[in-house]
C-alpha cells in the first residue's frame, strides 16, 4: 500500500514511515512485550498455564492505513498465525507534548471494558517500545462509512436502515456497558471485508460507572438509564465531539448522556439519506447556533417515515429523545432482525437514494422550529403523516444561554443579555478627520480620512471583527475568533500592539474576547433603516464609534 506523499504535520517521526514504525532495540522487543497467561491442557489431560508474549518483533508491518493527529494506523501480519490486524502506533513525545495522555488512557480503558461485539473494534493487545505505544486492533478492511457515503453521495432507504440498525446494536451495547462514545459521525464507523460496521475511535469516549449486570449475557435496554451522565457525580463534563453532531445538552449545560450518542445517531440517519449532516454552517460557531436553535431543514422528498424517526431523536430535551427501544420498534426499522441474526445477514446492494415524485406532497424544505420538537415517545410507532403543523410560537422570554452566550459573556454585559445574531466583518480604518463617513460595502466598514498629511504617521489599517447584535439593543464589534495551526504564525520579531496581541490569541486557539466597538441602537440619534439595495440595514449614528 502507498504511503503518504508528504511530510508529517505532526511532527511524528513515524507517519511518513510506509513499513512501520522505526525498528526497536532488542531490550525494548522483550520489555515492552504484552505478557498474556493461558491456560491449556497437555499430553497428560492436566491443564497448565503458558506464559505467552506479544510485541513488535511478532508482526510485520505492510504499509499505512491511515493517519491522526497524534498516531499512525498499519497494517500488519501476525507472524505466527497469519492474521491481519490494525496496528495503531502512537508516538510518546508527541501525546506527551500534546497532553494526550488522557485519551490514550480513556481509548484503552474502553475498549477493554467493551471487549467482543461484532459491531465494535476489537483491542487485541497493548505493548510499547521505547518510541511508541502499539495497539493491536480488528481490520476493517472496507475503511470508513463517510468514504463509502461520499462515492455514492447518498444512501437509499433500504441501505440506511442495515448500516442504521447495525450502529444502533453497537450503541445499545456500548450503553449496556456504561460507555459513551460522545464522538458518533461517519467517519469513526468503519466497515470490515463482509461490510459490516466497526465503530471505533473511543478516545473521547466516557466510562460512567461499574457495567450494569446484564441479563442472559446480552445488553439490557433501561429506557430510564438513557439519561445516565447528566448527573452531577458521573456527568461527562468535557467540552468532547465534532461540531456537526455535539447535542445541545452538550453546549448548554456542558454534559452529555446516554441520549446524546442518539442525537448522534439521528444525525447519521439524516446524512446516510441526504448526504450531508443536518446542521452545519460556515464555522463551528455559528453551527452550534443552528443545534441549540434546532435549526435544520429536510430536503424535498426525503422518506416520511425517515422523517419521523429524525424529528423524534434530534429534540433538544434529551427525555423526551427516542429510547433505544422505541428507536428498534420505530416503523422505519420495520421487520428488520436484531440480535445475532442482524449480523448474519448480508449486506445490502449499495444504491443511492432517489426520492419519489409526487405531485401532491407538501415541500419538505421546512425548517425545523425548536417548538416542533417531537412529543415524548409514549407511542412508539408513529408516522409523520399523523403529525399536524403547530402554529409559530411567539417568544415572551428570553431562552437559557447558549454555549455562544458562555463563551462570550465577557462581553455581554447587560442583564440577561443574548447573542441574537452573529457574523464577520472587514473593518477598514484610517487616522481619523473632523467629519469621517461611515460606510458599508459588503461586509467592508471604513472610515474616510481628508487629512493629507495623515499617511505620514499612521497607516490604513484592515482588521477582521466578529460583529454581534445582541437582545440588549446593541451591535458589538469583538476581535474575531480564529483557529490557526501554530505553523501559519508569522511571529513577529520587535513590538507587540494591539493586533499583535490578536495573533498570539489565535496561536493558542483563540483571540481574547474584549470589545472593540459598540453601538447602543436604542441611543438617542441612531437610526436603523433598510438601505435602498434592499436586505441592507443600514444604521446611522450621530458619532463613529472606535472600530
Amino acid at each position: 500500500m502507498p504511503g503518504p506523499s508528504h511530510m508529517p504535520h505532526n511532527g511524528s517521526p513515524y507517519n511518513a514511515m510506509d513499513q512501520g514504525p522505526p525498528p526497536s532495540s532488542e531490550e525494548w522487543k522483550d520489555r515492552g512485550a504484552a505478557v498474556m497467561v493461558r491456560q491449556e491442557v497437555d499430553e497428560n489431560g492436566n491443564t497448565v498455564q503458558r506464559i505467552q508474549k506479544k510485541g513488535v518483533r511478532d508482526f510485520q508491518f505492510k504499509g499505512t492505513l491511515g493517519e491522526g493527529s497524534y498516531s499512525t494506523v498499519h497494517l500488519a501480519t501476525d507472524k505466527q498465525t497469519g492474521r491481519d490486524y490494525a496496528i495503531k502506533v502512537l508516538d510518546k513525545r508527541h501525546i506527551i507534548k500534546e497532553n494526550k495522555v488522557k485519551y490514550v488512557t480513556i481509548e484503552k480503558d474502553t475498549l477493554n471494558r467493551l471487549g467482543t461485539h461484532p459491531g465494535i473494534v476489537r483491542l487485541y493487545y497493548t505493548f510499547q517500545d521505547e518510541r511508541s505505544l502499539y495497539f493491536v486492533l480488528d481490520l476493517a478492511s472496507n475503511g470508513e462509512l463517510l468514504g463509502l457515503l461520499k462515492q455514492y453521495k447518498t444512501f437509499n432507504v433500504e441501505c440506511t436502515r442495515y448500516y442504521g440498525a447495525q450502529i444502533l446494536d453497537a450503541i445499545e451495547y456500548m450503553h449496556s456497558r456504561n460507555i459513551i462514545h460522545r464522538d458518533l459521525k461517519p467517519e469513526n464507523v468503519l466497515l470490515d471485508d463482509k461490510m459490516h460496521v466497526k465503530i471505533t475511535d473511543f478516545g473521547t469516549a466516557k466510562i460512567l460507572s461499574p457495567p450494569a449486570p446484564r441479563q442472559n449475557g446480552g445488553p439490557s435496554d433501561n429506557p430510564g438509564q438513557m439519561m445516565d451522565g447528566m448527573n452531577v457525580e458521573d456527568r461527562a463534563n468535557s467540552f468532547v465531539g465534532t461540531a456537526e453532531y455535539v447535542s445541545p445538552e452538550l453546549l448548554v449545560h456542558k454534559s452529555a448522556c446516554k441520549a446524546s450518542d442518539l442525537w448522534a445517531f439521528g444525525c447519521i440517519i439524516y446524512q446516510l439519506l441526504t448526504g450531508r449532516p443536518p446542521f452545519k454552517a460556515a464555522n463551528e460557531y455559528l453551527t452550534f447556533q443552528k443545534i441549540v436553535g434546532l435549526e435544520y431543514e429536510f430536503p424535498r422528498g426525503f422518506p416520511p417515515v425517515a422523517r419521523d424517526l429524525v424529528e423524534r431523536l434530534l429534540v433538544l430535551d434529551p427525555t423526551k429523545r427516542l429510547t433505544i427501544e422505541n428507536i428498534r420498534n420505530h416503523e422505519f426499522f420495520a421487520n428488520m432482525r436484531w440480535g445475532t441474526d442482524l449480523w448474519r445477514e448480508a449486506p445490502p446492494r449499495l444504491a443511492p437514494y432517489i426520492p419519489e415524485s409526487s405531485s401532491n406532497r407538501q415541500p419538505s424544505s421546512q425548517p425545523r422550529r425548536p417548538d416542533q420538537s417531537a412529543a415524548p415517545p409514549q407511542v412508539p410507532r408513529t408516522t409523520a403523516s399523523q403529525q399536524r403543523p403547530q402554529p409559530p410560537r411567539v417568544i415572551t422570554e428570553l431562552p437559557p444561554p447558549s454555549q455562544l452566550d458562555i463563551e462570550w459573556s465577557p462581553v455581554l454585559s447587560h442583564p440577561n443579555e443574548r447573542i441574537l445574531k452573529v457574523g464577520n466583518a472587514t473593518v477598514t480604518t484610517s487616522p481619523p478627520s473632523s467629519s469621517p463617513p461611515l460606510s458599508s460595502n459588503n461586509g467592508h466598514l471604513s472610515t474616510g480620512n481628508s487629512n493629507k498629511f495623515s499617511r505620514f504617521f499612521s497607516a490604513t489599517k484592515k482588521r477582521q471583527r466578529t460583529v454581534m447584535i445582541t437582545s440588549a439593543g446593541r451591535i458589538i464589534l469583538a476581535n474575531q475568533e480564529k483557529h490557526r495551526r501554530e505553523s501559519d504564525i508569522v511571529k513577529k520579531k520587535s513590538g507587540m500592539e494591539d493586533d499583535d496581541e490578536e495573533e498570539v490569541g489565535r496561536k493558542w486557539g483563540r483571540a481574547d474576547k474584549k470589545i472593540k466597538g459598540e453601538i447602543n441602537l436604542l441611543a438617542k440619534g441612531v437610526v436603523v433603516r433598510l438601505g435602498a439595495q434592499g436586505g441592507v440595514w443600514v444604521v446611522e449614528t450621530v458619532s463613529l464609534p472606535v472600530l
